[in-house]
């Protein structure tokens, strides 16, 4: 048998289902075995059996360890992304994983691909490696990123898919680096991990191919489910926010995985949560931008209609 890949993922309860569509789409595609090291808050025994119940079809194949972890002991002072500020536990991986080598997941992948080749892939000296996707010119806080003196040229990762050289991690304190530069711009920092990730990083990390962090936005166009790539599916709403059945462009691939863990039934209009509600009231800007640009889609053949609209968001 091949030796197992050690993946880490860090999840709460937010993205509950899509974290089940992450494993199950993993194990899926995985020809080797897989040690799962999940680092989640709020999730209760019920909650892991649903893990359990959902991996039962890879039950030879992967070892699950649970790790709890409250962040905000260390990241209450911080905005974080939407709010949510469990996004900058992965900055704390190094501590919690006795590792030397991981690869880290977000828990809204759908997986199409074996990750034994980028488990084992040469970093040449860097600590990460991640899919540089854009530009920092190109990137969503490129004013800030300049103001700071990045370069707009300068290559930009995004951190959903990164392969972590612990060790070399545990050793350079990156830890205390991602968390004093945090600190220096906490006025500033209001969209999670990845701004510091890029500024520890920045020119520094090995590349990976694209296919690994294959971006899918909610009005992106619609690709092929079955092709071998990692679908991240970034931006807001995600297909397991409320009403991502209508507003998700590329519902249907994350749906394709869904029906096949505890979480098949799932509807997002169905018994909504306080929790729900209240990442959906905090999305509300996200969902305005999304129809809009299905509106602007739609119309796209009449320009005069298009431009107009555009005037206007």
């Amino acid at each position: 048998m091949k030796p197992p890949i050690s993946v880490a993922l860090c999840a709460d309860k937010n993205i509950e289902v899509s974290l089940h569509v992450t494993l199950y789409s993993l194990m899926n595609s995985s020809r080797s075995p897989i040690e799962i090291n999940l680092i989640q808050k709020d999730y209760s025994s019920t909650d892991i059996e649903k893990i359990h119940k959902t991996l039962k079809p890879f039950s030879n194949k992967y070892q699950l360890n649970v790790i709890e972890f409250d962040e905000t002991t260390l990241f209450n002072k911080y905005y974080g992304l939407h709010g949510n500020k469990f996004n900058f536990t992965k900055l704390m991986l190094a501590n919690l994983l006795p590792k030397d080598r991981i690869i880290y997941l977000d828990s809204d992948l759908s997986i199409g691909k074996d990750l034994s080749e980028l488990f084992n892939l040469d970093l040449n000296n860097c600590v990460i490696g991640a899919a540089s996707i854009e530009t920092i010119g190109d990137s969503l806080r490129s004013k800030f990123y300049t103001s700071i003196g990045m370069k707009e040229e300068a290559r930009y990762f995004n951190s959903g898919v990164m392969v972590m050289d612990l060790k070399k991690w545990r050793e350079l304190d990156i830890t205390t680096q991602c968390l004093d530069w945090a600190n220096k711009y906490i006025d500033r920092l209001t969209f999670g991990d990845e701004a510091i990730l890029n500024c520890i990083f920045y020119e520094n990390f090995q590349t990976i191919n694209s296919s690994y962090n294959y971006p899918l936005y909610p009005t992106s166009d619609v690709v092929a489910s079955n092709s071998e790539n990692i679908f991240h599916f970034v931006g807001s709403p995600k297909p397991f926010d409320f009403m991502g059945e209508i507003v998700h462009s590329n519902y249907d691939v994350f749906k394709k995985t869904l029906v096949q863990t505890s979480f098949r039934n799932y509807k997002s209009y169905v018994n909504l949560s306080v929790r729900k509600l209240k990442r959906t009231i905090r999305l509300s800007r996200s969902y305005y931008n999304c129809f809009a640009k299905h509106i602007i889609q739609r119309l796209s053949k009449n320009v005069r209609y298009v431009s107009l609209l555009e005037k206007h968001i």
